[in-house]
This record gives C-alpha cells, sequence and structure tokens, in this order.
C-alpha cells in the first residue's frame, strides 16, 4: 500500500540533541542519576520506559515527567532535592534543557517540500514540558512555525503514553484515520522502530548528528534528507 503518511520523531531526527551533555550538567549539580532515577516515583509496572535516545531510557520521575503525569515543578522540585545545597529553579531548568540545539534549516525545508507534495506530515515524540517549551520558542521560532509544518503533532506529555509502548502508535493511527502500512515512521531508536514495524508501520533508522559538549561537530554519516525518497 502506498505511503501516505510522514511521522517524525523529534530529538535526534529533526533537532540536534547532546543526552550525555545534559546528564553531565545535571550530575555537576551533584545528582546521582542512577539513584535519582530509582527513589521515589517509579515507571508504573508493565510499562516500557520512555526512549530518550538509542539505548536511553527515562524511569522514575523521568519517565513521569515524560508522560505529563507529574508536573514541571514537581519535576524540578524533585530534582532539585538531588542537587547540592542552594541549587536553584532556574539552574535544573538550564541544565535539563542543555540536551536541546537546533533544529538546521535544510530539515525544515525538507519538510516544506515533502508537504508540497502531498504528504500529511506529523510529529511523534517523547518529549516533555519543560524541552517542548524552548524546542518551540529556540528552535521552531514560535507555535506559528509548528503549525505551518506539521499536520499533527504527538507528544507523550499531552498524550500520557510513550515510545515504544504499542498504544501511542495505535493512538497516532487512530487521530489521523490512517493505517500502519500508510505511515512511514522516522526515529533514531532502534526499539521505537522495532515496536512500531511490528504494528505494521514502514521505518527509517536515522543516524544523527555527532555532538559533544553541547554542540554539533559533525553531520549525520547518512542524513535522512536526502535518503527519504527511496522509502516512498
Amino acid at each position: 500500500m502506498a505511503i501516505h503518511n510522514i511521522i517524525f520523531d523529534l530529538g535526534g531526527v529533526l533537532l540536534d540533541i547532546d543526552l550525555n551533555y545534559c546528564m553531565r550538567q545535571m550530575q555537576a549539580l551533584g545528582i546521582d542519576i542512577e539513584a535519582f532515577e530509582k527513589k521515589g516515583m517509579q515507571t508504573p509496572i508493565g510499562t516500557k520506559a520512555a526512549v530518550l535516545g538509542e539505548g536511553i531510557v527515562a524511569n522514575g520521575a523521568m519517565h513521569l515527567y515524560q508522560t505529563g503525569d507529574i508536573t514541571t515543578e514537581a519535576f524540578l522540585e524533585g530534582v532539585r532535592k538531588y542537587c547540592k545545597e542552594g541549587t536553584t529553579r532556574e539552574q535544573v531548568l538550564e541544565a535539563w534543557n542543555s540536551c536541546c540545539i537546533a533544529i538546521p534549516s535544510y530539515r525544515l525545508d525538507k519538510l516544506r517540500a515533502l508537504k508540497q507534495q502531498g504528504y500529511t506530515i506529523c510529529m511523534l515524540s517523547n518529549t516533555n514540558e519543560a524541552h517542548w517549551q524552548k524546542i518551540v520558542e529556540k528552535c521552531f521560532g514560535g507555535q506559528a512555525m509548528v503549525d505551518e509544518l506539521f499536520d499533527h503533532v504527538f507528544l507523550s506529555q499531552e498524550m500520557h503514553m510513550a515510545k515504544p509502548n504499542d498504544d501511542i502508535y495505535q493512538e497516532v493511527l487512530r487521530q489521523i484515520n490512517a493505517k500502519a502500512d500508510e505511515c512511514l515512521f522516522l526515529d533514531d531508536s532502534s526499539a521505537n522502530l522495532e515496536a512500531a514495524a511490528a504494528l505494521g508501520f514502514h521505518t527509517l533508522h536515522v543516524d544523527t548528528s555527532k555532538t559533544q559538549n553541547g554542540m554539533v561537530v559533525a553531520p549525520p554519516s547518512t542524513d535522512w534528507t536526502t535518503t527519504i525518497e527511496s522509502f516512498l
């Protein structure tokens, strides 16, 4: 069946990110990341933890924040309790948001071109309120650009679901009124792609930009903007 819908992950696909840099920034505030994930709130039993990137998952409070089951203020305060004495909310927020780098303009241009070709363009992202607010303002340049580029935006924080759990993919299909084999899904996480493929989606594994210290140091080895046409 022909592909009519193209569904993009955000971080690592459209947005260049450096998750390791973010973790280092949080650890610099005195946080033991492993201890923070395991104490307090836990990922619900029977739920696959939200995938942040290849081999990186969000456990405990991080998962609950990604699925919108705790507020930004509750999350930041929860993190701050594990920081060095005197750490402020603003410092925690800055460290948490430090993984978000930028969206290269050529990727936005490709989205426009695909939309002009008649494809329904969607975003499906495991994200959270703090990251999303920064990305909309600093990377897209405002909500108007998001509305221009995407026919549908699906965010884990709003859906209270996260990839790679089946329910989030099924809800996307329901809302766009499509069958899985009519959709191409792009993600940088093998776990997310495997879950989608098992439901019948066409998938494209995306190579990410090479990042270091919160900056892009090299482009992807293979860029989805030049390979996607062969999947359509």
